[in-house]
């Protein structure tokens, strides 16, 4: 029995995430973003486990999540590994650079009918900010005995960057897995021969159109298009002409088109609309520098119970026929993250699924 690299919908052990420190790039907007990780984490209790990685130098974001959720545990100070756990709320500190569980996540795969954890190494997103803590915690993680022991891959990748659909095709970007700082010394050949090895896949499904303004991913599948059953993919739209964005997305839009399903059939196509957020900056030459942020629906989370958390911006409209759009396929419950795109990620960005395990 081969590897099977599984569905984001199948059963789900916990979520992980890392709470928001004042030595991140969080710390301009800390209170707010600490509210919406907040709201998160009680989503996700509310359906199934929660792994929270808090930095050991945030005594004060261990208290706030203490006092918000009703837990006794307290601290002056923390100790680098110091675990607390109540009812479906586990606490884990550990010294990270940032939040994106999703990107130095571990990912899960089936292996001889047993659930196994992949750690790929982590390096920015193509070195572009430091990782050395971030890199660092999935294997923290199995040491301190938060999560099972892992296998260590000799490959970066990103968790946001290939989207799977538990039958063995995945979708990616070729922008992404090929830039260059990630790894230079691997060929699109290889590097699809080491996907397929690792997962089990039959398919790599490359797109090479797409891309949002103001994402330092290099254009992660998980904020373009994204399997929500085996046979239906919901993906980014845009419509306006006048839309720096609209040649490249009906270009992705047609590549969704042409893919087939094992079976040969067309995948049923959900399109989400695209929200247009810009954000002033103060920029070197005293003028207000005014750029778009990389707001996608498409960046939701999928959990236990038919459940879909799904990223929102405070644009009604838009936020409105996004909803309707997935609640064909889940029970789809908003969380305003208009906090979290000013970081220029989302909801899927920001939490790792843990598939369940014995």
């Amino acid at each position: 029995m081969k590897a099977r690299f599984l569905a984001e919908w199948e059963r789900q052990s916990a979520v992980l995430l890392a709470f928001p420190h004042p030595f991140s790039d969080w710390q301009y907007c800390l209170d707010s973003a600490r509210k919406t990780f907040l709201e998160i984490i009680e989503q996700i209790l509310k359906i199934q486990d929660c792994i929270v990685c808090i930095d050991p130098r945030d005594a004060q974001g261990w208290n706030l999540i203490c006092e918000y959720f009703s837990l006794n545990d307290k601290k002056e100070a923390l100790r680098q590994g110091e675990i607390f756990r109540q009812g479906r709320l586990s606490l884990i500190s550990v010294m990270s650079n940032d939040t994106w569980a999703r990107d130095f996540g571990p990912l899960g795969i089936e292996n001889e009918g047993k659930i196994e954890l992949l750690n790929f190494g982590f390096n920015g997103w193509g070195l572009k900010f430091a990782s050395n803590y971030d890199n660092q915690i999935s294997n923290k993680l199995s040491t301190f005995g938060i999560l099972p022991k892992m296998r260590d891959m000799d490959m970066i990748l990103e968790g946001g960057s290939i989207d799977s659909d538990g039958e063995g095709s995945i979708l990616t970007t070729s922008q992404c897995l090929l830039e260059k700082n990630r790894n230079a010394h691997l060929s699109k050949e290889q590097i699809e021969t080491k996907l397929k090895t690792y997962f089990g896949l039959d398919r790599v499904l490359w797109l090479e159109s797409g891309y949002l303004a103001g994402d330092d991913t290099d254009s992660h599948i998980d904020t373009l298009a994204r399997f929500l059953k085996k046979d239906v993919i919901a993906y980014v739209a845009c419509e306006d002409e006048k839309d720096e964005h609209y040649e490249e997305l009906k270009k992705m839009e047609l590549e969704l088109k042409a893919l087939r399903q094992k079976n040969g059939k067309s995948y049923k196509l959900i399109p989400l609309p695209l929200p247009d957020i810009r954000e002033s900056r103060f920029s070197l030459d005293k003028k207000d520098d005014i750029y778009r942020l990389p707001a996608s629906y498409a960046n939701f989370l999928i959990l236990n119970e038919n459940t879909l958390l799904l990223p929102t911006y405070g644009i009604d409209e838009l936020d409105y026929r996004a909803h309707q759009a997935l609640s064909d396929f889940y029970k789809v419950i908003d969380i305003d993250c208009s906090t979290l795109i000013r970081q220029h990620g989302s909801l899927h960005c920001v939490t790792m699924q843990i598939p369940y395990y014995d």
